[in-house]
């Protein structure tokens, strides 16, 4: 899949004359065809204006169709980071089910800060990713993490470089606010207000598979606990409590929000951290 929505498919040999691929939208049965290129082992599909939802991918011969099958995995990071660098509002992805057949998903998307490296050490929380589906942005940058109880804000420095961005948090700036507090994060540059989170690989799911370590932090109320953890939305949270109402590695839950349901609480069993990751001269031990 390139980034101008091309879909570019091959085959070790010739399709059988009067063969095509046809597309159709899984629910509307709204079709697209394009014909294979003149040696017949190749065929461009342009994607950029299929309407949201699956569409399967067929071979057709005037009355008779076959699913396309495929053994590519049709899945690469950097392919994926690439085509989110660019500004676009409509995703188009290619998937495989397990027994090969090839599907095309259209979704709308809004800009979101890619989280690909969660660093907590130091009294500070350090995030790093690409600023997603927005395309290149400079200025002023920074990291605001918002209460989801009480209305707090707590404001911590970003850096961004082109799409690359770099952010700490100070835990003093979040023991301000009276726990126990659940901190929605986002990233401010220009005119974006990105949600953190981590979307384009392909690992859903990650409040039950991801965790991160915690840290504590004085505060005039005493010593509370911070630590990061995903949502079952898959965007970055932090959670904020009294050490002497902590309760182990499970702590207490928080409130349904207006936009879903409440994620799940964090594990506590490791960090994911790019070893190419670089925070200028302060690299991470």
């Amino acid at each position: 899949m390139a980034a101008d929505d091309g879909l570019l498919i091959r085959w070790p040999d010739p399709l059988p004359d009067g063969e095509r691929i046809v597309l159709r939208h899984g629910s509307s049965g709204d079709e697209r065809a394009a014909n294979p290129a003149g040696d017949r082992r190749s065929c461009v599909l342009a994607l950029g204006e299929l309407g949201p939802g699956a569409w399967e991918v067929h071979l057709e011969a005037g009355s008779l169709t076959r699913p396309l099958l495929t053994d590519d995995p049709g899945f690469s990071l950097d392919e994926l980071r690439a085509y989110a660098a660019f500004p676009r509002r409509r995703s188009v992805r290619v998937t495989r089910s397990r027994e090969g057949r090839v599907m095309v998903r259209v979704h709308e998307v809004v800009p979101h800060a890619e989280v690909e490296v969660v660093h907590p050490r130091d009294d500070e929380i350090r995030v790093g990713g690409l600023l997603a589906y927005s395309g290149p942005r400079s200025g002023e940058a920074r990291l605001v993490a918002l209460a989801r109880e009480g209305g707090g804000t707590a404001v911590g420095a970003a850096r961004i470089h082109g799409t690359e961005f770099h952010a700490r948090l100070p835990l003093t700036s979040l023991a301000a606010v009276r726990p126990p507090v659940h901190w929605d994060l986002w990233l401010d540059v220009a005119d974006v207000h990105a949600r953190l989170a981590t979307l384009l690989d392909d690992a859903p799911g990650k409040q039950g598979k991801l965790a991160f370590p915690s840290q504590t932090v004085s505060s005039g109320g005493g010593e509370l606990i911070v630590r990061p953890y995903y949502t079952a939305r898959d965007e970055l949270s932090v959670a904020c409590h009294r050490a002497d109402s902590w309760w182990g590695d499970d702590p207490p839950h928080p409130p349904e929000t207006a936009t879903g349901p409440a994620p799940s609480t964090p594990l506590a069993l490791r960090s994911g951290n790019r070893a190419d990751t670089r925070w200028g001269d302060d690299p991470p031990h």
